[in-house]
């Protein structure tokens, strides 16, 4: 599809767990099956989730669980991981659910650029690693408008904000096109999607539909504040301000 070249584009990173959907405590099933195929026990506790990606997670997990030098088993434990996340599938299907909005969030962002003659890439900013993502956003059929191709997953780096280069220089090859500064949104409902925006030089949308309110990502410094995601037409005006309040 060609695109004009007078409108700037703009990549658009999801974050998936509270934003996108709620996956039915799925990753955590995930993580006892891993720990469970590779130590023979039980995961001791829940670490904390939101927020962080799958590698800080799984170094936070082995160190709560006493496994002497985490950071020498963190490989392998993703790589099991990686291997048990297409079992949590059904988990997702059966447990989990789409936030209210987000398909029409997604669909219409891309309809909105289709309009206007914009490039719109629509993809991930996920703690979750990339097979992960795939199985919870598969499983609940919202992969569709987004290009899981050029997202920067969890498995990659510890820290968040250190993904965003990722995503923009994957979307940059793939598409031609220059996503540097605020061409590049991140949505996120908790603070360090927040902070991995500002880091980066990149518009933060926050999205109080996780555990944190909407004067908590206020704080943080986001862009925009949306309470979810059922505003359609103020989600859009979040993410591109030229859109004003379509529809």
């Amino acid at each position: 599809m060609r695109y004009r070249r007078d409108v700037p584009g703009q990549l658009v990173l999801w974050d998936v767990d509270h934003t996108l959907i709620n996956a039915g405590r799925a990753g955590w099933r995930a993580y006892q099956l891993a720990f469970g195929r590779m130590f023979g026990r039980d995961v001791p506790v829940a670490p904390s989730l939101a927020g962080r990606t799958d590698r800080a997670i799984a170094l936070h997990t082995l160190a709560l669980a006493g496994v002497p030098d985490p950071r020498a088993q963190v490989d392998a434990f993703q790589r099991i991981l990686a291997q048990v996340a297409p079992d949590v599938a059904d988990v997702v299907r059966e447990h989990g659910r789409v936030l209210p909005g987000a398909a029409e969030a997604v669909r219409a962002l891309t309809a909105a650029a289709a309009a206007d003659g914009g490039l719109l890439v629509q993809s991930v900013l996920t703690g979750n690693m990339r097979v992960m993502a795939e199985v919870k956003l598969g499983a609940l059929g919202l992969d569709r408008h987004l290009d899981l191709r050029v997202g920067a997953y969890g498995d990659a780096h510890e820290i968040r904000a250190d993904l965003v280069p990722l995503a923009r220089a994957s979307a940059a090859a793939v598409y031609g096109a220059d996503f540097s500064g605020p061409a590049t949104v991140l949505v996120g409902d908790t603070p360090l999607d927040v902070e991995a925006a500002r880091v980066a030089g990149a518009r933060a949308v926050a999205v109080a539909s996780g555990e944190f309110s909407v004067a908590d990502l206020v704080a943080a410094g986001a862009d925009a504040v949306l309470p979810d995601l059922t505003d359609t037409a103020g989600v859009l005006a979040a993410i591109r301000p030229a859109w004003g309040r379509l529809g």
